[in-house]
């Protein structure tokens, strides 16, 4: 995909109450240079507040990355530009808050993508697919590390092989799970100050869900819908039936850390989760599997140990969470069959708008020289001949 160059605009309408509010009622009519590093300043006294301690990075992408906005593990935050762009700069600041938050509360995302990947991989083994040779089945996990699987290419976002391709895309859908019930604790503990910022993220990202909903688009039960109607029932502004009874307990979710509200979520919608895999191996197109030669047994064997052990040996310290994640787990055995494909209209959507843009160079230098400038306030006396007198007056140092 194209990388999109953020490219602000000056006809596009400003939303910035919060933020004139911050600026002592100075009203902010484009999204100039000095206006960008007024709001990369204010981002920088919030991360101040929410993680005083530690060394969190608060920038503007200069080069394609992940639709995540922060990253627990680098401790480090994107602003995103795909929201500024529309003017929405308290929108902006909202969603730079809540990643705080997710770094101050959250697991590190390395730890969650190696559950989540177990857990994945225990539902693959109970899906086959027939070979070309009729009676003869394979699973999802066999094929998996039969192709080739490295988790390090999973982590770092550029997977290889169709198998790895296939298992990210599993994994997305996954991990958007557990995001949902996390977004729903951490911005319950945002102090109200800077809680405003998410609630006005929240309401007017439930417009678009509103819609889709009171439509029906969202009542099929895939794991797509039920994470969305999931997020905005305990958020309050929905109330659904179907996840009331499934896991409808707010205060479990807001006063429970995730080692523990991880497991039971990832139980409860196992078989959901066993679907989307189904459906994402329908969407990527694989061929039939074929029964090879004894020699090519053997070699697949051998690769898939070589694999499996790798896989369990990268679970390293998170082992025993991940084991936990699955203990008591049972899928069925299933064949694989076509069915249409049932993801969520709304979750395209929504996707399709978290793409970022990058900032060119030249806009962030324009940015830094804002950095660079200190107001002096000066003085300097004269010998006149009424006697000695003081000039003063302010000089901006850039350097």
């Amino acid at each position: 995909m194209a990388e999109k160059v953020f490219t602000p605009n000056d006809a596009v309408e400003i939303d910035a109450e919060f933020m004139e509010n911050w600026l002592g009622g100075t009203k902010i009519e484009s999204l100039s240079p000095k206006t960008l590093f007024d709001l990369q300043t204010l981002m920088a006294h919030y991360k101040d507040i929410i993680v005083p301690m530690d060394n969190v990075k608060v920038e503007f992408p200069t080069k394609g990355f992940d639709n995540a906005c922060a990253s627990v593990d680098e401790k480090k935050i994107f602003i995103p530009t795909q929201v500024l762009e529309d003017g929405l700069i308290d929108d902006t600041i909202g969603l730079v808050i809540h990643e705080l938050n997710h770094i101050k509360h959250s697991e590190k995302e390395t730890t969650l993508m190696k559950v989540c990947s177990n857990f994945l991989m225990v539902a693959l083994d109970s899906i086959f697919v027939e070979t070309d040779v009729k009676g003869d089945y394979v699973s999802l996990k066999e094929m998996v590390y039969r192709e080739g699987f490295s988790f390090d290419n999973i982590l770092s976002g550029e997977a290889k092989t169709g198998s790895e391709q296939f298992f990210g895309s599993c994994l997305k859908g996954v991990m958007l799970l557990l995001n949902a019930v996390e977004d729903v604790r951490i911005d319950a503990t945002c102090p109200p100050n800077m809680k405003k910022y998410i609630d006005k993220v929240d309401e007017r990202g439930f417009d678009t869900f509103e819609e889709h909903y009171k439509k029906g688009v969202l009542n099929e039960d895939n794991l797509m819908n039920l994470l969305y109607r999931l997020l905005y029932h305990h958020k309050g502004f929905i109330t659904d039936t179907v996840i009331d009874t499934r896991f409808g307990d707010t205060d479990f979710i807001r006063n429970t850390e995730p080692k523990d509200y991880i497991p039971p979520l990832l139980k409860e919608f196992s078989n959901e989760i066993k679907q989307y895999c189904e459906e994402q191996y329908q969407k990527q197109g694989f061929e039939k599997p074929t029964q090879k030669p004894a020699t090519d047994d053997y070699i697949n064997m051998m690769n898939e140990s070589s694999n499996q052990e790798g896989f369990e040996k990268m679970l390293g310290e998170d082992k025993n969470f991940s084991e936990e994640c699955v203990r008591g787990v049972e899928f069925e055995d299933s064949e694989l069959e076509s069915r249409p494909n049932q993801e969520s209209v709304y979750a395209k959507q929504v996707e399709r708008r978290a793409i970022p843009s990058t900032v060119p160079e030249y806009l962030k230098a324009s940015i830094d020289v804002f950095r660079n400038v200190d107001v002096i306030n000066c003085s300097e006396q004269f010998e006149t001949r009424y006697g000695t007198d003081t000039a003063e007056y302010k000089t901006l140092l850039i350097g």
